[in-house]
Protein backbone atom coordinates (compact mmCIF):
# COMPACT_ATOMS: atom_id res chain seq x y z
CA UNK A 1 0.00 0.00 0.00
CA UNK A 2 2.88 2.36 0.80
CA UNK A 3 4.19 1.94 -2.79
CA UNK A 4 0.72 2.69 -4.21
CA UNK A 5 0.46 5.87 -2.13
CA UNK A 6 3.88 7.00 -3.38
CA UNK A 7 2.92 6.32 -6.99
CA UNK A 8 -0.35 8.25 -6.66
CA UNK A 9 1.57 11.17 -5.12
CA UNK A 10 3.94 11.23 -8.08
CA UNK A 11 1.02 11.16 -10.53
CA UNK A 12 -0.60 14.12 -8.75
CA UNK A 13 2.69 16.02 -8.91
CA UNK A 14 2.90 15.38 -12.65
CA UNK A 15 -0.54 16.93 -13.12
CA UNK A 16 0.70 20.16 -11.55
CA UNK A 17 3.99 20.29 -13.50
CA UNK A 18 2.42 19.31 -16.83
CA UNK A 19 3.27 21.84 -19.54
CA UNK A 20 0.86 23.70 -21.81
CA UNK A 21 1.10 22.70 -25.45
CA UNK A 22 -0.32 24.27 -28.57
CA UNK A 23 -2.25 23.40 -31.71
CA UNK A 24 -0.26 25.67 -34.04
CA UNK A 25 1.47 24.22 -37.10
CA UNK A 26 5.27 24.36 -37.13
CA UNK A 27 6.62 27.02 -39.52
CA UNK A 28 6.97 25.67 -43.06
CA UNK A 29 10.67 26.64 -43.20
CA UNK A 30 11.45 24.33 -40.27
CA UNK A 31 11.83 20.55 -40.38
CA UNK A 32 12.02 18.97 -36.92
CA UNK A 33 12.38 15.22 -36.45
CA UNK A 34 12.05 13.45 -33.10
CA UNK A 35 13.00 9.87 -32.23
CA UNK A 36 12.97 7.67 -29.14
CA UNK A 37 14.72 4.28 -29.05
CA UNK A 38 15.16 1.46 -26.59
CA UNK A 39 18.89 0.64 -26.58
CA UNK A 40 18.85 -3.10 -27.23
CA UNK A 41 22.66 -3.22 -27.51
CA UNK A 42 23.58 -1.72 -24.12
CA UNK A 43 20.52 -2.74 -22.09
CA UNK A 44 20.54 -6.03 -20.19
CA UNK A 45 17.88 -8.39 -18.85
CA UNK A 46 16.68 -8.08 -15.27
CA UNK A 47 17.81 -10.89 -12.95
CA UNK A 48 16.34 -12.61 -9.91
CA UNK A 49 12.82 -11.37 -9.20
CA UNK A 50 13.50 -7.90 -10.63
CA UNK A 51 11.36 -6.59 -13.48
CA UNK A 52 11.74 -3.76 -15.97
CA UNK A 53 9.22 -2.38 -18.43
CA UNK A 54 8.59 0.85 -20.28
CA UNK A 55 6.43 2.63 -22.80
CA UNK A 56 7.77 4.96 -25.50
CA UNK A 57 5.56 7.60 -27.08
CA UNK A 58 5.60 9.64 -30.29
CA UNK A 59 3.14 12.52 -30.78
CA UNK A 60 2.69 13.94 -34.29
CA UNK A 61 -0.18 16.31 -35.06
CA UNK A 62 -1.74 15.46 -31.70
CA UNK A 63 -1.92 11.72 -32.55
CA UNK A 64 0.06 9.34 -30.34
CA UNK A 65 1.93 6.17 -31.30
CA UNK A 66 3.33 3.84 -28.63
CA UNK A 67 5.90 1.08 -28.27
CA UNK A 68 6.08 -1.05 -25.12
CA UNK A 69 9.12 -2.83 -23.72
CA UNK A 70 8.87 -5.87 -21.47
CA UNK A 71 12.29 -6.70 -19.99
CA UNK A 72 14.37 -6.31 -23.19
CA UNK A 73 11.69 -7.06 -25.81
CA UNK A 74 10.07 -4.14 -27.69
CA UNK A 75 6.52 -4.49 -29.03
CA UNK A 76 6.06 -1.87 -31.73
CA UNK A 77 8.44 0.29 -33.73
CA UNK A 78 11.95 0.67 -32.30
CA UNK A 79 13.15 3.35 -32.88
CA UNK A 80 9.87 5.26 -32.82
CA UNK A 81 9.99 8.60 -34.61
CA UNK A 82 9.03 10.93 -37.41
CA UNK A 83 8.75 14.52 -38.64
CA UNK A 84 6.85 16.70 -36.15
CA UNK A 85 4.09 18.87 -37.60
CA UNK A 86 2.55 20.83 -34.70
CA UNK A 87 3.89 22.77 -31.75
CA UNK A 88 3.36 20.43 -28.81
CA UNK A 89 4.52 17.34 -30.76
CA UNK A 90 7.39 15.34 -29.35
CA UNK A 91 8.71 12.04 -28.00
CA UNK A 92 8.90 10.52 -24.56
CA UNK A 93 9.53 7.44 -22.46
CA UNK A 94 8.26 6.19 -19.10
CA UNK A 95 10.24 3.39 -17.46
CA UNK A 96 9.78 1.31 -14.31
CA UNK A 97 12.31 -0.97 -12.62
CA UNK A 98 11.68 -2.83 -9.37
CA UNK A 99 12.32 -5.90 -7.27
CA UNK A 100 10.72 -7.57 -4.27
CA UNK A 101 12.32 -9.08 -1.19
CA UNK A 102 13.19 -12.75 -1.29
CA UNK A 103 15.96 -13.05 -3.88
CA UNK A 104 19.21 -11.48 -5.01
CA UNK A 105 18.09 -9.37 -7.99
CA UNK A 106 19.38 -6.72 -10.34
CA UNK A 107 18.63 -4.40 -13.23
CA UNK A 108 22.09 -4.13 -14.83
CA UNK A 109 21.15 -1.43 -17.40
CA UNK A 110 17.82 -0.21 -18.82
CA UNK A 111 18.60 2.50 -21.38
CA UNK A 112 16.66 4.75 -23.78
CA UNK A 113 17.91 7.31 -26.31
CA UNK A 114 15.96 10.36 -27.48
CA UNK A 115 17.11 12.48 -30.40
CA UNK A 116 16.00 15.55 -32.34
CA UNK A 117 17.27 16.97 -35.64
CA UNK A 118 16.37 20.44 -36.93
CA UNK A 119 16.86 22.17 -40.27
CA UNK A 120 15.90 25.60 -41.62
CA UNK A 121 15.18 25.65 -45.35
CA UNK A 122 14.73 29.43 -45.56
CA UNK A 123 17.35 31.29 -47.59
CA UNK A 124 16.82 34.51 -45.63
CA UNK A 125 15.17 33.96 -42.24
CA UNK A 126 16.65 32.83 -38.92
CA UNK A 127 14.57 31.08 -36.27
CA UNK A 128 14.78 30.61 -32.52
CA UNK A 129 13.12 27.26 -31.75
CA UNK A 130 11.90 26.48 -28.23
CA UNK A 131 11.70 23.05 -26.61
CA UNK A 132 10.44 21.74 -23.29
CA UNK A 133 11.62 18.72 -21.31
CA UNK A 134 8.97 17.63 -18.79
CA UNK A 135 10.31 15.02 -16.40
CA UNK A 136 9.63 13.00 -13.27
CA UNK A 137 12.17 10.87 -11.39
CA UNK A 138 11.61 8.57 -8.39
CA UNK A 139 13.88 6.04 -6.62
CA UNK A 140 13.67 4.02 -3.41
CA UNK A 141 15.91 1.26 -2.02
CA UNK A 142 15.12 -0.72 1.13
CA UNK A 143 16.80 -3.39 3.26
CA UNK A 144 20.36 -3.97 4.35
CA UNK A 145 22.02 -4.01 0.91
CA UNK A 146 20.30 -2.45 -2.08
CA UNK A 147 20.60 0.50 -4.44
CA UNK A 148 18.79 2.02 -7.40
CA UNK A 149 19.94 4.82 -9.70
CA UNK A 150 17.76 6.62 -12.27
CA UNK A 151 18.80 9.52 -14.45
CA UNK A 152 17.86 11.74 -17.38
CA UNK A 153 20.60 13.57 -19.31
CA UNK A 154 20.14 16.17 -22.07
CA UNK A 155 22.99 17.01 -24.47
CA UNK A 156 23.53 19.52 -27.27
CA UNK A 157 25.01 18.58 -30.64
CA UNK A 158 28.55 18.78 -29.18
CA UNK A 159 27.52 16.36 -26.38
CA UNK A 160 27.83 19.09 -23.76
CA UNK A 161 25.32 18.44 -20.98
CA UNK A 162 22.50 21.00 -20.83
CA UNK A 163 20.41 19.37 -18.09
CA UNK A 164 20.36 16.33 -15.83
CA UNK A 165 18.25 14.69 -13.14
CA UNK A 166 20.17 11.95 -11.30
CA UNK A 167 18.88 10.16 -8.20
CA UNK A 168 20.55 7.34 -6.24
CA UNK A 169 18.99 5.59 -3.27
CA UNK A 170 21.61 3.34 -1.64
CA UNK A 171 21.21 1.59 1.71
CA UNK A 172 24.96 0.93 2.07
CA UNK A 173 26.92 3.81 0.54
CA UNK A 174 24.38 6.62 1.02
CA UNK A 175 22.04 8.59 -1.21
CA UNK A 176 22.76 11.23 -3.84
CA UNK A 177 20.55 13.77 -5.60
CA UNK A 178 21.83 15.54 -8.71
CA UNK A 179 25.47 15.08 -7.78
CA UNK A 180 25.10 16.03 -4.11
CA UNK A 181 25.67 13.45 -1.38
CA UNK A 182 22.83 13.34 1.16
CA UNK A 183 22.84 12.48 4.85
CA UNK A 184 20.40 9.62 4.26
CA UNK A 185 20.76 5.99 3.16
CA UNK A 186 18.01 4.21 1.27
CA UNK A 187 15.61 7.16 1.32
CA UNK A 188 12.76 7.77 -1.11
CA UNK A 189 13.95 10.49 -3.51
CA UNK A 190 11.98 12.44 -6.12
CA UNK A 191 12.75 15.09 -8.73
CA UNK A 192 10.28 16.55 -11.23
CA UNK A 193 9.60 19.67 -13.25
CA UNK A 194 10.18 21.21 -16.66
CA UNK A 195 13.27 22.51 -18.42
CA UNK A 196 12.91 25.03 -21.27
CA UNK A 197 15.69 25.46 -23.81
CA UNK A 198 16.08 26.89 -27.30
CA UNK A 199 18.13 26.46 -30.45
CA UNK A 200 18.82 29.25 -32.97
CA UNK A 201 18.97 28.27 -36.64
CA UNK A 202 20.42 30.69 -39.17
CA UNK A 203 19.09 30.62 -42.72
CA UNK A 204 19.95 27.25 -44.27
CA UNK A 205 21.37 25.88 -41.01
CA UNK A 206 20.75 22.61 -39.16
CA UNK A 207 21.34 21.36 -35.61
CA UNK A 208 20.53 18.50 -33.27
CA UNK A 209 20.36 17.44 -29.64
CA UNK A 210 19.88 14.20 -27.71
CA UNK A 211 18.88 12.79 -24.35
CA UNK A 212 19.40 9.56 -22.42
CA UNK A 213 17.11 7.98 -19.82
CA UNK A 214 18.56 5.05 -17.90
CA UNK A 215 18.35 3.13 -14.65
CA UNK A 216 20.25 0.38 -12.87
CA UNK A 217 19.96 -1.22 -9.46
CA UNK A 218 20.55 -4.26 -7.32
CA UNK A 219 19.34 -6.04 -4.19
CA UNK A 220 22.14 -8.18 -2.79
CA UNK A 221 20.40 -10.13 -0.04
CA UNK A 222 16.97 -11.67 0.47
CA UNK A 223 15.73 -8.84 2.70
CA UNK A 224 16.41 -6.01 0.24
CA UNK A 225 14.49 -4.46 -2.65
CA UNK A 226 14.45 -1.42 -4.96
CA UNK A 227 12.01 0.61 -7.03
CA UNK A 228 12.38 3.33 -9.69
CA UNK A 229 10.00 5.21 -11.99
CA UNK A 230 11.41 7.69 -14.50
CA UNK A 231 9.59 9.61 -17.24
CA UNK A 232 10.63 12.25 -19.77
CA UNK A 233 8.78 13.92 -22.63
CA UNK A 234 10.50 16.41 -24.97
CA UNK A 235 8.33 18.60 -27.18
CA UNK A 236 8.78 21.55 -29.53
CA UNK A 237 6.68 24.37 -28.08
CA UNK A 238 7.29 27.36 -30.36
CA UNK A 239 9.53 29.27 -32.75
CA UNK A 240 10.30 32.94 -33.34
CA UNK A 241 11.30 34.33 -36.72
CA UNK A 242 14.31 36.49 -35.82
CA UNK A 243 14.48 38.17 -39.24
CA UNK A 244 11.11 39.84 -38.94
CA UNK A 245 9.26 37.58 -41.36
CA UNK A 246 5.66 36.43 -40.89
CA UNK A 247 4.98 35.17 -37.38
CA UNK A 248 2.89 32.08 -36.63
CA UNK A 249 -0.68 32.61 -35.35
CA UNK A 250 -1.30 32.96 -31.62
CA UNK A 251 -0.83 29.71 -29.77
CA UNK A 252 -3.98 28.10 -28.38
CA UNK A 253 -3.61 26.20 -25.07
CA UNK A 254 -4.66 22.55 -25.10
CA UNK A 255 -4.44 19.69 -22.58
CA UNK A 256 -0.81 18.80 -21.96
CA UNK A 257 0.61 16.03 -24.16
CA UNK A 258 2.89 15.04 -21.28
CA UNK A 259 -0.08 14.75 -18.91
CA UNK A 260 -1.99 12.58 -21.41
CA UNK A 261 1.17 10.52 -21.95
CA UNK A 262 1.60 9.90 -18.21
CA UNK A 263 -2.07 9.02 -17.70
CA UNK A 264 -1.94 6.54 -20.59
CA UNK A 265 1.26 4.95 -19.29
CA UNK A 266 -0.19 4.76 -15.77
CA UNK A 267 -3.28 2.93 -17.02
CA UNK A 268 -1.13 0.49 -19.00
CA UNK A 269 1.04 -0.25 -15.97
CA UNK A 270 -1.99 -0.72 -13.68
CA UNK A 271 -3.47 -3.11 -16.26
CA UNK A 272 -0.21 -5.09 -16.34
CA UNK A 273 -0.17 -5.42 -12.54
CA UNK A 274 -3.82 -6.56 -12.52
CA UNK A 275 -3.06 -9.25 -15.11
CA UNK A 276 -0.13 -10.68 -13.10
Amino acid sequence: MRKVIRFCSILCALIFIAPTVTATLIASDLTITGNVEFDTLLSASATGNASQNADMSLVIGGATSNTSIANVTPTGANPLGGVLTDYGDGVGVSAIGSSTAGAISAIPDFIFDLGFSLSNSSATDSYQVFFELAFSNFVDAEGSDAFIDAEINLFNSLLAEMFFSDLTSDTVFGDQKNGTALATSGATLTDSGTFIFDITLAAGASDSFSAVLKMDGGAFDNSSLFNARTSAFISVIGADNLTGGPQPPSQVPEPSVFLLFIIAITLLQIKRRMIR
